[in-house]
């Protein structure tokens, strides 16, 4: 009989005793502190890197958005016989398009303002002022019915605007100014009454060449309302930039210096003209200040009628209406523009003054220069 030879059995190993109740675990206190201040300093190394980062992919999606805003002039130009949709008064509306026939007007004939007009290049669900802002008379009356501005459109709101929220200014409701501009109730399922400078605001960070949009006729027969140089009986030139420096004897009293009433081939090197800027408040604090909001108008002009001031550039410009330019949307002073051409350039502040004084705060000049006047610089130095 085979015998089976017993198997041992391997008894279980005794637990170690090198971890003995004398070895610690974790970190001290003083380890700590020390990864937390690593942390800190790596931190504090690559925040202003992400910041700078984040910062130059919103300067850089604001001129895409910009970009494609001229993109639909361009496309509705190339529709209306050259022409970009007006800016103006009711009454040089009506002086230039009697018959309704050039520009885009809503269902209850109310000219469209021109974000909705172009918009229409999108979207065809833009009839109406209504579908794109809201009827308010400042800011603060915009924001308490901001829930019906229309938030899907993107195109015209900069992602840097901490405001977005803004007012086209034309059309625009004053009575006294030769037509209402604004007409009946507006949308049917949030009717209200126009009332004295209402307008519309809407999602818009963006403003238009008024020399070249706007239009001259019942408000503004004699007075030059675009710098324009015009040459004199005695042959020399005279810088026309504004109404109360010029009498009825002057060369610019009557019949220079007119806007182009949206008439794109008229511009003299379209390549050097801005034809859309940005523009708007600050902050909201500051578009809510009544010092303030009465100086916005997404609205750029080389000339001011009443003031006499301004120049061809958009540093001189923003010198008549300093408040209608944002200069610390983006880092370094810099602003996006498109060009009557179609192209789009950011542009930066080289020198800061307002009225002679040095302001930090107001650029009076950038790089590249940028035309606002659409005219050709007779007699006068251009780059």
């Amino acid at each position: 009989m085979r015998r089976w030879a017993s198997r041992r059995v391997r008894p279980e190993a005794a637990p170690s005793t090198t971890a003995g109740a004398g070895t610690r675990c974790g970190f001290t206190l003083v380890e700590l502190l020390v990864v937390i201040s690593i942390i800190a300093l790596l931190i504090g190394i690559l925040l202003p890197s992400l910041r700078k980062a984040r910062d130059q992919g919103k300067l850089v999606k604001c001129l895409a958005h910009i970009r494609g805003v001229s993109q639909n002039a361009m496309m509705f130009a190339g529709e209306r016989d050259g022409r970009v949709q007006i800016a103006a008064s009711a009454g040089n509306v009506a002086a230039v398009d009697p018959g309704k026939e050039r520009f885009i007007y809503g269902d209850n004939g109310e000219i469209l303002a021109w974000p909705v007009a172009l918009a229409q290049m999108v979207s065809r669900d833009y009839r109406n002022n209504w579908d794109w802002g809201v009827r308010a008379v400042n800011y603060t009356d915009a924001q308490t019915d901001e829930q019906h501005v229309d938030i899907d459109l993107e195109l015209f709101a900069c992602p840097a605007d901490r405001v977005r929220l803004s007012s086209t200014f034309f059309p625009r409701h004053e009575p006294s100014m030769y037509g209402t501009g604004i007409v009946g109730v507006g949308d049917p399922n949030y009717p209200k009454s126009p009332a004295n400078r209402m307008s519309y605001w809407g999602r818009l960070s963006y403003g238009i060449n008024e020399d070249v949009a706007g239009a001259d006729g019942a408000d503004s027969d004699y007075w030059p309302s675009c710098w324009r140089p015009v040459q004199q009986s005695n042959g020399t030139w005279l810088a026309c930039k504004g109404g109360v420096m010029y009498g009825p004897s002057s060369a610019c009293f009557r019949g220079s210096g007119q806007r182009l009433r949206g008439v794109m081939d008229k511009i003299f090197a379209p390549g050097k003209v801005g034809l859309f800027f940005e523009t708007g408040p600050e902050s909201i604090e500051q578009a809510q200040n009544p010092t303030y909001s009465a100086q916005f108008a997404n609205l750029i002009n080389s000339a001011d009628r009443d003031l006499g001031l301004s120049g061809p550039y958009f540093g001189d410009a923003q010198q008549t209406h300093p408040w209608r330019v944002p200069t610390k949307r983006h880092p370094d002073g810099k602003l996006n523009v498109a060009f009557a051409d179609g192209h789009g350039e950011t542009i930066r502040a080289t020198s800061y003054a307002y009225n002679g004084e040095v302001r930090k705060d107001l650029p009076s000049a950038y790089t590249p220069r940028v035309r606002v006047s659409p005219y050709n610089p007779r007699g006068a130095a251009d780059d």
